[in-house]
C-alpha cells in the first residue's frame, strides 16, 4: 500500500495491518527515536507499577508534597505532620474533612516518600483478611501482615458497615502498629463532632470510631480537620 511519509514523500508501507512507519529514507531517525522512546517508557511502566503496589491509584500519581497547596493553617499542619511522619517512621495521624479536599493527596505523598507499604481502602482490609481463608491462611496471620506494613494508611473508613468485625479488627491494627512505633493515617470524610452544636450525627468522627480506637488518637496520635472546599470544583472548572 502506498502511503504519505511525514516527510511527505510517498512510498511503499507494504501490506496491512502492520504497515512501515515511514519511507526507507526516515527509517535511520525513526528507529533513533524509538530507541531514545523506550527506556523512559519503561520507566514510566516501572514507575507507575512501583505506585499500584504502594496503593496509589491513577488519579493519584502525580500527588506529591511538593504538589499539595495548603489553603489555611490547619493544611499546613497536616502536610508538617505528615513529613514529620516520613522523618520519623512513626505516628497516628487521622486526615478527616469533606471529599476532595487533599487527604488521600496526603496520605500518597507520604507512602511515596517512605517508598513502602500501602494504602488501603476500608472495603478492601475486609477484602484482604477474608481472601486469606481461600488461600488457607489465618485471620491472625492477615492482620499480622497489616500490622507489619513499613507504612499503612486506611482510606474511606466511613464506609465501613461498623460491624463488630470490623472494628475490632480496626482496633487491634492501630493498636499493635502503635505498640511496633509502624506510622498509619486514618482518613474519613467525617468531621469532629465539636464542629456543630446540635449533637453527634452519622458523620461525626466520633461516631465512625469505636472508644478504644478515638483513646487511641487522644492519647498517641493527632485529628487533623480539612475545613475546605473540594479541590475537584476546580479541576472541573478548568476543564
Amino acid at each position: 500500500m502506498t502511503k504519505t511519509c511525514r516527510c511527505g514523500q510517498s512510498y511503499d508501507a507494504g501490506e496491512g495491518p502492520l504497515f512501515l512507519p515511514v519511507c526507507p529514507a526516515c527509517a535511520e531517525k525513526w528507529d533513533a527515536e524509538i530507541d531514545a522512546r523506550l527506556p523512559k517508557e519503561a520507566a514510566k511502566v516501572y514507575d507507575d507499577t512501583r505506585l499500584d503496589v504502594l496503593g496509589i491509584r491513577p488519579r493519584h500519581y502525580t500527588c506529591t508534597f511538593e504538589s499539595f497547596v495548603p489553603r489555611d493553617d490547619g493544611e499546613k499542619r497536616s502536610l508538617e505532620y505528615c513529613k514529620r511522619m516520613v522523618e520519623s517512621r512513626r505516628g497516628l495521624i487521622a486526615l478527616i474533612g469533606n471529599n476532595g479536599t487533599g487527604k488521600t493527596h496526603l496520605a500518597c505523598a507520604t507512602v511515596r516518600e517512605i517508598g513502602a507499604g500501602r494504602i488501603y481502602k476500608m472495603i478492601e482490609v475486609g477484602m484482604f483478611i477474608r481472601e486469606g481463608f481461600d488461600d488457607g491462611k489465618s485471620e491472625q496471620g492477615q492482620l499480622d501482615a497489616l500490622v507489619h506494613l513499613p507504612f499503612l494508611a486506611i482510606d474511606e473508613a466511613d464506609k465501613s458497615k461498623r460491624t463488630d468485625n470490623e472494628m475490632n479488627w480496626l482496633s487491634y491494627i492501630i493498636d499493635e502498629r502503635l505498640e511496633r512505633y509502624r506510622p498509619t493515617i486514618i482518613i474519613a470524610n467525617a468531621h469532629p463532632r465539636a464542629s456543630h452544636a446540635d449533637g453527634p450525627c452519622d458523620k461525626c468522627f466520633e461516631s465512625i470510631m469505636t472508644p478504644d480506637v478515638l483513646d487511641r488518637f487522644t492519647q498517641f496520635g493527632v485529628i487533623q480537620h480539612f475545613t475546605g472546599a473540594s479541590h475537584r470544583r476546580d479541576f472541573r472548572g478548568k476543564e
